[in-house]
């Protein structure tokens, strides 16, 4: 029998909420501090066995057999891709990222089973192969993702997307940005927010347009301040998206409250990220940020958990 582990990090989003759907640039990161881990098996018997105790959220629909199916046609697609359809597979999935919050949490998974079972296989495949195995059980769990979860996660690299094109890493510049993640611990229900956007731009569509264009807009900026500008720059441009994704009706007062409690509390700059109307916020960290202060705060503000990552620094 062979053995393999498949590893994936967290995600979350700098810029481009809703926006990405319709075209526009997006920047994610990944949030190393979360990972979802795949332990594979390759068994004499055929058939495939995923066993998945902590994988039922809000994204899965229905029981938890449902919510597993995905990803044990995802596991069959890349054993076919190698000519190995007939191979006998045991999965064991842990993750540590939470479900359904904007965090990655399906893309990791995703990312995880097609890099284990490449890894059992003694087999590899570029980072645009393996997220592009991944969409398919994304595309299952959300309906209709535009890739960039699977992007960042398969890279393991800040990226700048748009859909349909080759994703481009970032290369950040000298300066070091960091960041804690706070959680509302409130399920964010991607599929039905993305209708909702949908349905407002559907309503008032010169509005909506002129909000996703500006949000593109400054995911180019954001892409270079990230190569070579300052935090404070930044922090600039993540207050004014989180303006903009209000006015597009997907923030939520918790969010609100977590924006508001980190730039008050010492943030240079926080938004929420992800689909909205939970899930989490970002905030941007100075270099006289206090991380434990501003940590207790958040939690007084009403996070359910604190995560943290940088860009960076080495």
């Amino acid at each position: 029998m062979t053995h393999a582990i498949g590893e994936a990090p967290g995600k979350v989003l700098l810029i481009g909420e809703h926006a990405v759907v319709y075209g526009h640039p997006a920047i994610a990161i990944p949030v190393r501090g979360v990972q979802a881990r795949v332990e594979v098996e390759l068994t004499r018997h055929g058939g495939m066995e995923l066993l998945a105790p902590d994988l039922q959220g809000p994204e899965a629909k229905g029981d938890h057999a449902d919510a597993i199916a995905p990803l044990l046609r995802l596991a069959n697609s890349v054993l076919e891709l190698f000519g190995e359809g007939s191979q006998g597979v045991r999965l064991v999935i842990q993750s540590t990222i939470p479900i359904g919050h904007g965090m990655g949490s399906g893309a990791a998974v995703s990312v995880a089973i097609v890099k284990g079972i490449c890894a059992a296989l003694g087999r590899t495949l570029t980072p645009d192969q393996v997220s592009e195995l991944a969409l398919e059980a994304e595309r299952e769990f959300h309906g209709n993702p535009s890739g960039v979860d699977s992007a960042v996660v398969a890279r393991n690299e800040p990226i700048y997307f748009v859909r349909g094109k080759p994703p481009q890493t970032i290369a950040v510049g000298s300066e070091t940005f960091r960041f804690l993640i706070a959680d509302t611990g409130i399920p964010s229900p991607t599929y039905k927010v993305v209708n909702d956007v949908k349905a407002l731009r559907d309503r008032e569509p010169a509005r909506v347009d002129s909000y996703l264009w500006e949000l593109g807009s400054m995911a180019s900026v954001m892409r270079e301040i990230i190569r070579g500008g300052s935090a404070q720059e930044l922090g600039v441009c993540m207050n004014h998206s989180h303006g903009i994704l209000r006015e597009l009706g997907v923030s939520s007062s918790d969010l609100d409250r977590l924006v508001e409690a980190a730039v008050e509390k010492g943030g240079l700059g926080a938004k929420m990220t992800g689909a909205g109307r939970g899930g989490a916020m970002i905030a941007l960290l100075g270099s006289a940020t206090d991380e434990e202060r501003l940590s207790a705060e958040l939690r007084l503000a009403g996070a359910q958990e604190i995560y943290s990552t940088t860009l960076g620094g080495g």
